[in-house]
Formats: structure tokens, C-alpha cells, sequence
């Protein structure tokens, strides 16, 4: 498979699809802001602390609409199940940790347009996602993240 590659810098003239494995990996904290303090003094303080990594597998595909179509479609999707954790919910300086075995997972998945005006002209969108399910039974976090660019590209 020809994969949508960042710059999408070649033209794709057949249908084709192909596995994927991959390796997904985040961290972050998130913790109350001192504004939140100051316009709400019972406000609890509040800091969440996360870092994931997930193996997992999918499946990509390319469509191109007839053998002289200059229009190309990509989907993708990449599951992922959490294989190591250490996340922390700390309420009021009462800390929780979430280390232990529970079934979590990541989600990316891709989509993109692209229409080739000549060889060497083509614009498209794409379009990121990434979402993220955590639950151990006590605590429920769900995470997304979108990312949308259009572009415009000339070969050299």
C-alpha cells in the first residue's frame, strides 16, 4: 500500500489496502488552575497524572475511484490495548493510582481526501484522531483529540 504519507508527494492510481501494528504512547497532567481557586474558593484541587503505552494492530486503505481518477480517499485504524500504565488522580492531596491490570485502550484512526489537479499539482484535507478509553471501576477517563489540516502541494 502506497500510505498517505505527511506531505502526500506521489499520486496513487490503484485501490490498496494493508495491515498496520503499531506503538502508541501518552502523558500529560492536568491540574486545577489558581484562577479556578480564586473565583470558586471550595473548588477541591485537583491533578491528574497519566502515562500510557499500548500495543496494537489495524488495517489501512487507499481508494481511488477508476484507473483515471485523480481522486484519492485514505482510511485507517489502529486499536491499541494499554500494556503499561501509571496514572494518578490526586483530590485535595488524597492520591489515587491506577497501576494495576484493567482493560483499557487507544484508538487512532486517520482519514484524508486528496485530488491531483495535473502531476504537479494537488490539494486535500486530512484528518487525526485519537481517543482513549481508561477505566479500572472506580475511575472513568475518556480522552480525544482531533487534528484537521487542509493543504495545497506543488511538485518540483
Amino acid at each position: 500500500m502506497l500510505y498517505i504519507k505527511k506531505y502526500q508527494n506521489h499520486n496513487q492510481r490503484r485501490s490498496a489496502g494493508s495491515w498496520l501494528a503499531g506503538i502508541s504512547f501518552q502523558a500529560g497532567s492536568i491540574k486545577t488552575t489558581d484562577e479556578l481557586k480564586e473565583r470558586s474558593p471550595l473548588a477541591p484541587e485537583v491533578q491528574l497524572k497519566f502515562i500510557n503505552a499500548a500495543l496494537g494492530g489495524g488495517y489501512g486503505y487507499n481508494f481511488v475511484l477508476g484507473r483515471r481518477s485523480q481522486w484519492l480517499f485514505h482510511l485507517s485504524a489502529l486499536p491499541s490495548i494499554v500494556v503499561y500504565k501509571h496514572n494518578s488522580l490526586t483530590v485535595n492531596h488524597q492520591e489515587k493510582r491506577d497501576n494495576g491490570l484493567s482493560f483499557n485502550m487507544i484508538f487512532n484512526e486517520r482519514a484524508a481526501i486528496i485530488y491531483h489537479f495535473s502531476p504537479r499539482f494537488h490539494a486535500g484535507a486530512s484528518v487525526i484522531m485519537s481517543n482513549s478509553i481508561f477505566d479500572n471501576g472506580k475511575i472513568t477517563v475518556n480522552q480525544n483529540e482531533w487534528l484537521v489540516r487542509a493543504f495545497f502541494g506543488v511538485r518540483l
